[in-house]
Parts: structure tokens; C-alpha cells; sequence
């Protein structure tokens, strides 16, 4: 597979579990890896305080991420947090957000945006993509430390 195939089926099956969660009415802020032979990991905290800071779950992601990969059996990994951010018009819009990284080619934030139906089900609207901060890999492969 290549970088984007492997990034293409991580987010698929992170945005299907993400919109499972939401229609269920929660989300518990989740990680996955991608395995060499197309097996992904998903990566559930045990516990998580209430009033969780971005800054710290950043850090357990960070963490938890590149403990998972520390055997080399991956190379594409994923964060994925319920987060609400400020549309054009200043309102709220909740959203997912997921953070993925590649070791050898990318790292990249991607915003789902998303409303709740009458029946509770999840309706996506257009996400967008933006570069992200790489986390778990240096562009050259190695860890961050």
C-alpha cells in the first residue's frame, strides 16, 4: 500500500467508529495504528479525568502513540478528539478531529465537522485538511523524543 492508501483506510475505519460513538451519545477520544499487514489497532484510554485539558490529551496521545509504534510494526498512527471550533459566522460547530502521521511522508490534521439528525444519527459535512505539527515521527523517520 502506499503512504495515502494507508492513511485513506485509517481514516475510514477512525471516522466510522467516530460516528458509532457520537450516534451512541458519547465520545471517549481514541488512537489507532495501522499494522504492516492492514491491521488496525485501536488504542482506548482506560480512564480519563472529566475535565481533560487539550494540552494533556495531546500529551497521552504523544505518549501512547509512540509506544504503540516502538516496534516498528507501523507506520501510520492516529489520534481522534470531539472538539468544537469557531465557524465563519463565530458560532460553535462541533467537529472531529484527527491527527494523523506517517513515518516516512506526512503528517496532517483533518477536521470532520459534523450536526445530529432528528434521530440522533451523524451527518458529516466537509472536512478540511490542514498540515499538522508531527508528533510521533521526524520527517526523517525517527522518533520525536
Amino acid at each position: 500500500m502506499t503512504p495515502k492508501e494507508e492513511k485513506e483506510l485509517l481514516l475510514r475505519v477512525v471516522t466510522k467508529l467516530a460516528g458509532q460513538q457520537l450516534e451512541k451519545g458519547g465520545f471517549i477520544p481514541f488512537g489507532a495504528t495501522l499494522g504492516s499487514k492492514r491491521d488496525v489497532q485501536l488504542l482506548m484510554p482506560k480512564s480519563m479525568k472529566q475535565d481533560v485539558t487539550t494540552d494533556e490529551l495531546d500529551a497521552y496521545w504523544v505518549r501512547t502513540l509512540r509506544q504503540a509504534v516502538a516496534t516498528g510494526e507501523c507506520k501510520t498512527v492516529c489520534s481522534c478528539t470531539d472538539v468544537r471550533v469557531q465557524a465563519n459566522e463565530g458560532l460553535l460547530v462541533s467537529a472531529v478531529l484527527v491527527h494523523v502521521e506517517h513515518v516516512d511522508t506526512f503528517s496532517e490534521d483533518i477536521l470532520y465537522p459534523y450536526r445530529k439528525d432528528e434521530g440522533s444519527g451523524v451527518v458529516w459535512r466537509a472536512h478540511e485538511r490542514g498540515d499538522g505539527v508531527p508528533d510521533i515521527y521526524h520527517s526523517s523517520g525517527t522518533f520525536l523524543k
